[in-house]
């Protein structure tokens, strides 16, 4: 198999996972008028990619990752797991993570998944794991042959594409300056993946106060387009 279009596959914004059902309360930060253009727009998601994701997500793959170097066990797996489960305070980023996780488990199980990651889908499935894409998404990557730089900085960029993209249906915003936001910001994804292994352990799952509050309102609002 070819590493980099392994990547490219379950990188895609069409890799059939459901992650475009999902706004992360961005929905909400428009609908508060927060984000309303492409400067709005561009800001919310460099503060999400260097305040939220950094300590979160992104932090929870290198986790991920790490595990999957050393001598893996069911042991620690269900130990991060419920880590993780414990930093993701608002009921819809849990289930988003859930369900984005448990269908990137089925589909790649179709690819001839390692152990590492039948283990979890049936762990989730018994109701052993909560489950969450970072780990799911790290530890198959990491089988794959896939560098720990590249798969780093494709589930960011994957991220941030799917803030813009909510940006271009949700603002909107043109097609133009969402492409312009993506080529701007990954000097800063580059930043972050290089600074990554060295993040102060004490900030793991640093709470993002006001993403976690707009992804509570975004369960009361009136009129919704995305899950969460």
């Amino acid at each position: 198999m070819n590493p980099l279009l392994t990547l490219l596959q379950i990188n895609d914004s069409v890799f059939p996972i459901g992650s475009f059902t999902h706004s992360y309360g961005l929905e909400t930060y428009i609908h508060k008028g927060i984000v309303h253009d492409s400067a709005t727009a561009k800001t919310y998601a460099a503060n999400m990619l260097r305040h939220n994701v950094f300590y979160n997500d992104a932090a929870f793959f290198a986790k991920a990752w790490q595990l999957c170097e050393s001598k893996f066990s069911k042991a620690k797996l269900l130990a991060l797991d419920r880590l993780v489960s414990s930093y993701k305070s608002p009921y819809e980023i849990r289930q988003a993570s859930k369900k984005l996780g448990i269908r990137f488990l089925k589909v790649v199980d179709k690819f001839g998944a390692p152990r590492r990651c039948k283990i979890y889908l049936e762990a989730i499935q018994k109701g052993e794991a909560g489950g969450h894409y970072p780990i799911a998404f790290a530890m198959y990557a990491q089988a794959q042959e896939i560098t720990y730089s590249d798969a780093l900085s494709a589930f960011y960029y994957n991220t941030l594409n799917g803030m813009v993209t909510n940006c271009a249906k949700l603002v909107p915003i043109s097609q133009m300056d969402g492409q312009q936001i993506l080529f701007s910001l990954q000097g800063l994804i580059n930043e972050l993946v290089e600074q990554q292994n060295n993040m102060d352990e004490d900030m793991l799952g640093n709470c993002c106060v006001a993403q976690d509050v707009r992804c509570m309102q975004h369960e009361k609002l009136y009129t919704r387009i995305y899950i969460s």
